[in-house]
């Protein structure tokens, strides 16, 4: 199954997709609790997805991910994102859910292949470096206000 022909709810479908990056999600406003784990996922046909694994069951996944390697998901959750938290273009999130098995492709056949990552992470450097250009910085980051 495709990123594309994911529906919202439960699914018991096979997806296959390589690992692009991951992070620790932490509420701050609650000392740094642990959200879950955030994922950032590439398919086949090129098209990236948001991945989220909850604080329940971080300890069961995290420490099997690896950043550029391949997994098939079996049993998964598909939710609408927040708008607020998105970061990528797909309106849904892919949530391992209580019957997820995730497992590592390690001989992938020749004629699958997935496409170069279509993003790249900047640093704090690369923004000060571009500061007061005005305009656009990077993709939809068009403009940083100080917090108070």
């Amino acid at each position: 199954m495709y990123f594309n022909d994911i529906s919202p709810g439960l699914s018991e479908s096979q997806l296959r997709f390589r690992l692009i990056h991951f992070w620790e999600a932490k509420n701050i406003a609650k000392g740094g609790t642990l959200v879950g784990i955030e994922l950032l996922l590439i398919d086949e046909q090129g098209t990236v997805m948001q991945g989220f694994i909850s604080s329940y069951r971080a300890q069961t996944y995290q420490r099997h991910l690896k950043a550029g390697a391949t997994y098939t998901l079996q049993n998964f959750y598909a939710a609408t994102s927040k708008e607020i938290y998105r970061v990528a273009d797909q309106s849904l999130t892919v949530s391992f859910s209580y019957g997820s098995v995730l497992s590592p492709l390690d001989d992938i056949p020749a004629s699958v292949s997935f496409p170069p990552d279509r993003f790249r992470l900047h640093t704090h450097e690369d923004f000060q470096a571009n500061r007061g250009l005005r305009g656009d910085l990077y993709g939809n980051l068009s403009e940083l206000k100080k917090s108070r």
